[in-house]
């Protein structure tokens, strides 16, 4: 659901972002990856080899934005600017930092960059 959802809000870098929603297209893009990755290491040698080569960075790139975009509304319902993605540059360090920001609770209510996503759609 997640992974849907964020490729939906391919290039949308405002709202917030659940931890459901963020860490399901993290998870699920990552699963994605590692399949691919396995598949073109596997195949060595031929054209299926290339075709997987040019699927795994056309995958790769693909997904860029829209990772960089659930990062940006992961960051806002913490309650923290969208630029917050910039410290991944910083190598290791960044990672880890992030990745433990991340995993946090959002901020009760509504916040500067929304409303809040875990509030339940009344019918």
């Amino acid at each position: 659901m997640g992974y849907i959802n964020c490729l939906r809000k391919y290039a949308k870098f405002s709202g917030r972002a659940t931890r459901r929603e963020y860490w399901g297209f993290v998870i699920t893009n990552f699963i994605i990856l590692l399949i691919l990755l396995y598949a073109h290491a596997y195949f060595q040698l031929g054209i299926t080899h290339t075709v997987l080569t040019v699927l795994v960075i056309a995958y790769a790139v693909f997904t860029v934005i829209p990772t960089f975009a659930a990062m940006s509304r992961r960051w806002h319902d913490l309650g923290r600017t969208g630029l917050w993605v910039l410290l991944n540059i910083v190598p290791v360090i960044g990672q880890i930092v992030t990745f433990f920001f991340l995993l946090g609770k959002g901020t009760q209510g509504d916040n500067e960059f929304g409303k809040n996503p875990r509030r339940r759609k009344r019918r």
